[in-house]
């Protein structure tokens, strides 16, 4: 037994594999079936596949030496490294060699095995792919699959670039110049002839050229400063400007003139040409020093952010001069045209479709609903539709005031069921029952093969709802009584001695009726046993544990007796209680006045002595009886009529 004191089994197990491991060469404790510890064995004759077809192995993999980089034990399912990355790779490999550690580092240098087979690869260096293969993984294809490529990238990147670190931008291996020199020779008669004489070795080859590929042979860029004349702004055989800064682009370039309702771009305006283009060459037409959308955003920070938003005008992602001018335009914001008209370019124009109804602001200013840029809502729109609808509508939906708002409207969603900009009448998407079962086609399937009310028959949903908030539930046009009044001759108010139905007092119609369709006359919501007693409870626990009165028990008794709305009689009974009874029961036979001190039923009111719906006595007799009556002998209390025999 292990006691409190006892070590526990399985630290002594722990020291003894402890201690086998460590008197252990490396590499040799290895699990094996049959036997605990072989130490003749290794780790590849488990792990055959590692390093196999090689042409360059790792050193440590070939000397057999796994535990130079893995411990010997880990997890199932899990290699334990002896340390992490890099640093277990600059163990072997100098880091200051690698140029690990420069000032510019190639992203994801600290993993080294994102780029190096750890065991060994069919690549110098061990590398996952070829050289310019394992580049493009990351580096986009397109700047170097133009029809004309540089030699140097269709053989390695490596010619031109560090692959860990160094000490240029762009993981140059040289400076630029020195790094073209090395095959371009600056001082020879085609490369001064090529470029007009003019001294350029000094300058940025990547100025003028692509270093990856171009669509044409001299690798020039997309956009070149028009005749490559370099006369024209360097003093022959200089490199010198003729005239100083952005002037020198004056001389040939009208600057913008200052007019009543123009627009001019800032650097336009002080004659900074150079804030915007390059003076030879340049990915970006017209000479811009880069793509529209960086240009433009390196100024205007305001811009780049609502572009960043979930929904962002296509136009204003590509090129700012689809709507923009670049210097100077009649319109503000630079604008090339009024931003009505700039905006029908692309999108048909509302006024021209011939649509019943035009929404008023379609004629104005778009961007009076709409972001010209990016925002996070749909439809670029400068706020919530419930905010932007409301500006004009203010008294709709949320913003009446009214408890009870219809559910689109609650959420601003106004274009669940108007279209923006032209439509049919009130720019409805659809009229009637068709807009409405957009949402509310469950209804219209629950009543197909129903007797329909007329309204729903015939899709007029808005002669009972209102469309956007009401003071009733379900959105009706006034409280039901009002309403359904208005079609129906019903009794609301209790006649003179008379009687009437709760419901019908509270305007409570729905309370029995179906507003829509129904299988029953009416459009009652269930028989009339089940639907009154869902009320009057009490009289279906009598007519369920006692003996019923044969009316009251049958699915539609209670409309032998009662109206359902209003009556002259007490208890909503159609007739007085007297013809209501001798309906059935003759009330002058024998019999009968044999049973009641020779009366007729004229002279009785039946409720005194039975309960009209059931009773656990004969002759549907009330619960509390008076003993005599009891036994039958009335004449301890009442006289016998006078000419008539009991």
């Amino acid at each position: 037994m292990v006691t409190r004191s006892s070590p526990p089994l399985l630290l002594i197990l722990a020291a003894v594999v402890g201690t086998l491991m460590f008197f252990a060469e490396p590499g040799e404790a290895q699990l094996e079936r049959g036997s605990r510890f072989q130490k003749s064995g290794t780790c590849v004759e488990c792990h055959q596949e590692i390093g196999q077809g090689a042409q360059f192995p790792h050193a440590p993999l070939t000397g057999g030496d796994c535990t130079s980089c893995h411990k010997s034990h880990g997890l199932v399912g899990a290699l334990r490294l002896q340390k992490d990355q890099p640093d277990l790779c600059l163990d072997c490999h100098g880091g200051a060699d690698l140029g690990i550690g420069a000032e510019h580092q190639h992203p994801g240098v600290d993993n080294c095995s994102s780029c190096h087979n750890p065991h060994g690869s069919s690549h110098p260096g061990m590398l996952r792919q070829s050289q310019r293969d394992l580049c493009l993984t990351c580096h986009e294809q397109g700047e170097f699959n133009q029809k004309i490529p540089h030699a140097p990238a269709v053989e390695g990147c490596m010619d031109c670039h560090e692959p860990h670190g160094g000490t240029q931008a762009r993981l140059l291996a040289k400076p630029q110049l020195d790094l073209c020199s090395d095959c371009h020779d600056a001082g020879a008669g085609d490369f001064a002839a090529s470029h007009q004489g003019s001294p350029v070795g000094d300058s940025s080859c990547a100025e003028c050229h692509r270093p990856h590929s171009a669509t044409n042979e001299n690798l020039l860029r997309a956009s070149i400063h028009p005749d490559l004349d370099c006369s024209f702004c360097h003093e022959t055989g200089s490199s010198k400007p003729t005239s100083a800064g952005s002037s020198l682009c004056l001389d040939c370039h009208e600057a913008p003139q200052e007019a009543e309702g123009k627009t001019t771009h800032y650097p336009a305006a002080e004659g900074e040409c150079l804030e915007c283009h390059g003076p030879h060459a340049s990915d970006f037409s017209p000479l811009l020093i880069a793509s529209q959308k960086e240009l433009c955003t390196s100024c205007h920070s305001e811009i780049e952010e609502a572009l960043g938003l979930p929904h962002s005008h296509a136009p204003a992602n590509e090129e700012c001069t689809s709507c923009h001018g670049g210097h100077q335009t009649d319109h503000e914001l630079l604008l090339t045209a009024d931003s009505r008209s700039l905006c029908l370019q692309c999108h048909d124009d509302p006024e021209a479709q011939g649509s019943a109804v035009l929404h008023e602001p379609v004629l104005g200013d778009c961007i009076d609903c709409h972001e010209p840029h990016g925002t996070g809502r749909t439809a670029l729109l400068v706020s919530s539709q419930d905010e932007l609808c409301g500006d004009c509508h203010p008294g709709v939906g949320s913003r009446s005031g009214l408890p009870v708002v219809h559910s689109p409207v609650a959420v601003g969603s106004c274009s669940s069921c108007h279209t923006p900009h032209n439509g049919p009448e009130k720019l409805l998407k659809a009229q009637g029952a068709e807009l409405c079962s957009q949402c509310h086609q469950s209804v219209i399937n629950q009543a197909e093969g129903l007797e329909q009310h007329m309204p729903f028959a015939e899709g007029e949903c808005d002669d009972c709802h209102v469309p956007h908030a009401s003071e009733t539930e379900a959105l009706l046009v006034t409280n039901e009584g009002a309403l359904c009044a208005d079609c129906h001759d019903v009794e609301v108010k209790a006649p003179a001695g008379g009687s009437v139905h709760q419901p019908v007092v509270r305007g409570e119609c729905t309370a029995c009726h179906q507003p829509h369709a129904s299988k029953l006359n009416a459009f009652m919501r269930a028989t009339p046993r089940p639907l009154c007693t869902s009320c009057h409870i009490e009289i279906e626990a009598q007519l369920t544990g006692q003996t019923s009165h044969a009316p009251a028990a049958e699915d539609d008794g209670c409309l032998t007796c009662h109206g359902p709305h209003a009556s002259s009689h007490p208890s909503l009974l159609k007739e007085d209680i007297q013809t209501t009874c001798t309906t059935c029961h003759d009330g002058t036979s024998d019999e009968f006045r044999q049973r009641h001190l020779g009366l007729t039923a004229e002279a009785i009111d039946c409720r005194g002595c039975h309960d009209p719906h059931a009773s656990q006595f004969a002759g549907m007799l009330q619960p509390m009886v008076h003993d005599p009556f009891a036994e039958g002998d009335c004449s301890l209390c009442h006289e016998e009529i006078e000419g008539e025999s009991p």
